[in-house]
């Protein structure tokens, strides 16, 4: 087996637990620690080192540890992708004895007969604390709503026993009356302040788990097939089999590359959502910009594909990089869903805008289904078995956002799809 192969699949895995958000743990059949990421030390309180071998019974609360290794082997017997903790809180503890609030997605892959689980965690101690507040703002509510219709009650019955004049009885009830309106208002401002904060956390909630819910089953196929490959490649020693392990080398190289594209979408999609993408502005010479993604792209084709060209591109003031990843997502695409010996199309024209459509004569979109085109984690139904996260047109739409273009499609299933870029010349 070529060492650079394995090195760079051990980097992309070694790249997705290093940079990963979540905590992420594998677990042996015994229930014991195999791998572990910075993420999940930090949040046990861990050192380097020092989870490596531990019972996954060491990071449950005390009161649930007489019964979890039955919970553990229970699941063992039936493995499936598994959302842990709904309709109840879970938490874990930490090495100093503390606890805090988790959220635990399962999953699991074979590996030489063996079963081995991995663990995705989530901190939610912000949410529970959010929810905290939100509580103590409730209660406020209530016992400030109280207190101010008591001291309105109050002077309304005093008043009404004074005669000092009517009017003036009335002015003050009317005055308190507003003044109660004006601080339920404000309070109910803030409560949907919080709503919304809980509300944006759920979201990211929900987005995490679908991640993991893809990234279990998109990671699991090209692992499956570099262990199997680097396997049989081991049992072939003799010169006469050089074919049989070139052929499986490129099987490796395949599943790295795929394992890379979903750790890209997810770490772009990461940076948009949080904002941390910034557009760099400078005079880009889109035709040189063009030639170069596709002398790139011609490497990664299907057998017998090809791009033609057609248009001259103007220079224009824009982000080179993000409109480099635009392109060579919308070129990987046609070329993935069309069929090998297609032609890919790519026709530029500048008349009122910089527009690139970029032309293919695949598998084409169904009807029904273009709506949701643009939506995080979709694939349309006849995409279902082509290798995909479903995130690149997403990101795609993401970044045409931050150069202020627009990006739109065409497509009929069977026949092909035309996607259209067009950014502003200026």
């Amino acid at each position: 087996m070529n060492k650079s192969d394995s090195v760079e699949g051990l980097e992309v895995l070694e790249k997705l637990f290093q940079s990963s958000g979540e905590g992420i743990m594998l677990f042996n059949g015994q229930g014991e620690v195999v791998m572990v990421n910075p993420r999940a030390r930090e949040m046990f309180g861990y050192s380097d080192g020092e989870l490596l071998g531990q019972k996954v019974e060491k990071f449950v609360p005390k009161e649930v540890q007489p019964n979890h290794e039955n919970y553990r082997n229970e699941y063992l017997k039936k493995p499936e992708p598994r959302r842990m903790g709904i309709g109840r809180d879970l938490s874990g503890l930490k090495k100093d004895g503390s606890t805090f609030p988790l959220e635990i997605s399962l999953s699991y892959m074979q590996h030489n007969d063996k079963k081995l689980v991995v663990a995705f965690i989530t901190d939610i101690s912000v949410r529970k604390e959010n929810e905290k507040k939100l509580e103590e703002q409730r209660k406020k509510l209530e016992e400030y709503t109280s207190k101010l219709e008591k001291n309105v009650k109050a002077r309304t019955s005093e008043l009404e026993h004074m005669n000092l004049g009517l009017q003036s009885q009335i002015q003050e009830r009317k005055l308190a009356e507003e003044a109660l309106k004006k601080s339920l208002e404000d309070l109910k401002k803030a409560e949907q302040e919080i709503l919304k904060s809980l509300e944006k956390e759920k979201e990211l909630g929900e987005l995490k788990s679908r991640f993991v819910s893809m990234a279990s089953h998109e990671f699991r196929t090209p692992l499956t097939t570099v262990l199997s490959s680097a396997n049989l490649i081991a049992k072939y020693t003799e010169s006469e089999q050089q074919g049989a392990r070139d052929k499986h080398i490129e099987r490796i190289k395949n599943s790295v590359q795929n394992l890379t594209n979903i750790l890209n979408d997810f770490l772009s999609l990461e940076k948009l959502e949080s904002g941390a993408e910034r557009v760099n502005l400078t005079q880009v010479d889109i035709q040189s910009l063009l030639e170069e993604v596709i002398e790139e792209m011609s490497q990664s084709l299907k057998n017998g594909q090809k791009i033609m060209f057609e248009g001259q591109a103007p220079s224009v003031r824009t982000d080179a990089h993000i409109l480099k990843n635009i392109l060579i997502n919308l070129i990987s695409n046609a070329s993935k869903y069309s069929n090998e010996n297609d032609r890919i199309e790519i026709l530029v024209d500048s008349q009122d805008a910089l527009n690139i459509h970029i032309v293919d004569h695949g598998i084409g979109i169904p009807k029904d289904e273009q709506q949701n085109l643009f939506e995080r984690f979709f694939r349309a139904g006849n995409a279902i078995n082509i290798q995909g996260t479903g995130l690149g047109l997403n990101i795609v739409r993401k970044y045409t956002q931050l150069l202020e273009g627009q990006i739109q499609f065409k497509s009929e299933e069977g026949i092909g799809s035309t996607f259209s870029l067009s950014l502003p010349l200026n």
